[in-house]
């Protein structure tokens, strides 16, 4: 079974700083309290009767995000997914990261990422996926590309 769009965490959009300052969407008093970037990721976390949305600035337009299907949480599965991340040495390209479990059996780890970041690490985003798949424990990773929209 494939990881389906309705047991990710959550869904990014990335926009331009055009149309994230004429959206209307984010006053302008608030707007003058983000960055600056030619880019904004919004992430979007449904709940039962509320949406989360977060706002995260991005110098480039090529996001992607990490999904992971594991089979439970634990310290040590932490670990391992934290140890891929440093291994690569792409915490400094991680944008946002969370994990959840929707059922005790249906559990998810994302992690979105400047993917720049990746090409200037010399590795490939499939040998990313392949150590994440030698962790204990995770049963599927998918790779999710944030198309900018204009």
């Amino acid at each position: 079974m494939g990881v389906s769009e309705k047991k990710q965490i959550s869904f990014g959009k990335l926009i331009t700083k055009a149309k994230f300052e004429s959206s209307g969407f984010i006053p302008s008093k608030v707007q003058s309290h983000i960055k600056s970037t030619p880019y904004y990721l919004m992430i979007y976390i449904p709940a039962d009767d509320i949406i989360k949305i977060s706002v995260f600035p991005c110098e480039n337009s090529s996001i992607q995000k990490i999904l992971i299907r594991l089979k439970e949480f634990s310290p040590d599965l932490v670990k391992g997914i934290s140890d891929v991340l440093k291994n690569f040495n792409l915490g400094d390209g991680t944008i946002h990261t969370t994990g959840l479990c929707f059922e005790s059996i249906n559990c998810f780890y994302e992690t979105y990422l400047d993917s720049t970041l990746i090409k200037t690490r010399k590795v490939t985003i499939d040998r990313i996926k392949e150590e994440f798949l030698k962790v204990p424990r995770v049963e599927e990773v998918s790779i999710i590309n944030i198309e900018p929209e204009e």
